[in-house]
């Protein structure tokens, strides 16, 4: 079973081609660690494994690729969804979650350093 808890109460909110990632890429959110699923020039999409208590995320996140050497600290974002794709089983406190969220007001250099991993780091528009 999955769920999705819709955080905007908006329906379709993509202004943005969405790119799946080419290399495993980290999304650090505060305490938590994520892979990123997918990105644009508005968003992301984050999954991570959670405890049973909902992680309470921080207003910024950092992005890092080993190789090639990429990070970028400091992205601002909202919540916008989340979906629950592996629920935990009764014996395990562990699941995994997919975190949708929208990146806030970012600064000139972070929207150049976003389309530079964009042209670096994806492998196609889904």
């Amino acid at each position: 079973m999955t769920g999705h808890r819709e955080i905007s109460g908006v329906g379709e909110r993509r202004h943005h081609v969405r790119y799946r990632i080419k290399e495993e890429t980290f999304a650090f959110l505060g305490v938590e660690t994520g892979t990123l699923v997918d990105i644009s020039r508005g968003g992301l999409c984050v999954q991570c494994a959670v405890l049973a208590n909902d992680p309470v995320l921080p207003a910024r996140l950092d992005l890092f690729v080993a190789k090639p050497h990429f990070y970028l600290p400091d992205l601002p974002f909202t919540l916008i969804g989340e979906t629950l794709t592996v629920p935990a089983s009764l014996f395990s406190s562990l699941s995994i979650k997919r975190f949708s969220l929208q990146f806030g007001m970012l600064s000139d250099a972070q929207r150049v350093e976003i389309d530079r991993f964009i042209i670096g780091n994806t492998v196609s528009e889904h």
